[in-house]
């Protein structure tokens, strides 16, 4: 197929399309989508057996995972905080804990109070998506711990690297600077040094078009697509949608074409499928490769 031929058909793919991705991907954390938080920081932390420390979901912002050790209503690092455990010891996981941040140490007994209320419709509701998936026999939803894992323990358990081969691996994630690469078989390399992930929707608003030159060997973008879905309900307009993918077209080649054409992929059974930046994701469209292909554009609403 030729370039041409390749961007008409993005654009007609993309002419009415209301794609969505949710970050992390799973049938557990998908459910997550529509948990009532009201403005409260929440932090899902899944502990396997095996693992030093827990793999985090969060919404709002991240809870420090010391934290998630205990139990009970606590008072920690400036806030008051609910930690209850969802399920524990089961198929390997060692416990699946929902810690909840009032984002500011509670002095009086009515805003305890208040605040309880609050994390106890927020667990109500996080008990019922987690029976749906128990009830189904099939424990394996809940084993987030599996899914996500930092770059270092990927390159170094997964890929068997040594610490210099490490090294050079990780240049173009350090050029690149994602938060995380999500791969084949829904599993989630996170860039930090701790395996947390922030728990997203993003909202497809278009595609980059590019070719690789060799005579010059860079990579040029040809096309920009927009999608006709009007997304301005959710705060996404084309003046948010322009300044979001231009954080990646400064730089094109080094931020995404490097990163997900890297050479350390060719010692990996799982492909990347999409990388994430903050509120942008950029996933790889069908029949892309190294030569010539189109970057579907992902963004998560502004936050209010």
């Amino acid at each position: 197929m030729s370039t041409k031929d390749l961007f008409s058909k993005y654009t007609h793919i993309y002419a009415k399309s209301q794609a969505k991705e949710i970050i992390p991907p799973g049938q557990f954390v998908r459910q997550l989508v529509d948990l009532p938080h009201g403005g409260l920081d929440i932090g899902i932390f899944f502990k396997g057996r095996r693992n030093k420390q827990p793999v985090q979901v969060y919404i709002g912002n991240p809870i420090h995972s010391e934290i998630s050790k205990y139990e009970g209503l606590l008072e920690v690092e400036g806030s008051t905080y609910l930690s209850r455990t969802i399920l524990k010891n089961v198929k390997g996981l060692q416990y699946l804990r929902v810690v909840v941040s009032a984002g500011r140490i509670l002095d009086s007994g009515s805003d305890r109070i208040a605040f309880l209320k609050k994390c106890q419709r927020v667990i109500d509701i996080f008990l019922k998506k987690a029976k749906n998936v128990v009830h189904l026999g099939d424990f394996s939803p809940f084993r987030i711990d599996k899914k996500i894992r930092t770059l270092q323990t990927f390159f170094q358990k997964d890929l068997k690297l040594d610490e210099v081969t490490t090294e050079a691996a990780s240049i173009p994630f350090h050029v690149s600077s994602p938060d995380y690469v999500l791969l084949t078989g829904e599993d989630l390399i996170v860039v930090d040094e701790e395996p947390t992930v922030r728990h997203s929707v993003f909202y497809i608003v278009g595609g980059i078009g590019y070719t690789f030159d060799k005579s010059v060997g860079a990579v040029h973008e040809e096309r920009m697509f927009r999608v006709g879905t009007d997304l301005a309900s959710l705060g996404i307009d084309e003046a948010y949608s322009d300044t979001m993918i231009s954080r990646i077209t400064s730089d094109f080649q080094n931020n995404v074409h490097s990163l997900v054409f890297a050479d350390v992929w060719k010692k990996s059974t799982a492909q990347p499928l999409a990388v994430g930046f903050g509120d942008l994701l950029i996933k790889i469209g069908p029949d892309s490769d190294i030569w010539s292909g189109v970057f579907e554009v992902y963004v998560r609403p502004p936050t209010k």
